[in-house]
């Protein structure tokens, strides 16, 4: 799953530069319900809080250069 949700990202910025936030998160929630089954939620910004419990295989949260992703599955 992280490998995925990396390699996704490293392929946007390559093949648009700036990536806008919103974009992002919404093209890797897109990515993350076709391809590990629906539910997923996700946030991209450079400052934001979270309280989530952690659970294996449910939630992942990564930075690319100054950018925090964070992905969680929901119900």
């Amino acid at each position: 799953m992280r490998l995925s949700a990396i390699e996704f990202v490293q392929s946007k910025a390559q093949k648009s530069g700036k990536i806008q936030d919103v974009d992002l998160a919404k093209d890797l929630k897109r990515l993350f319900d076709e391809k590990f089954f629906p539910t997923w939620q996700c946030v991209v910004g450079k400052n934001f809080g979270s309280d989530i419990s952690f659970e294996d295989r449910h939630m992942l949260y990564f930075h690319f250069n100054s950018t925090a992703i964070l992905l969680w599955k929901a119900g």
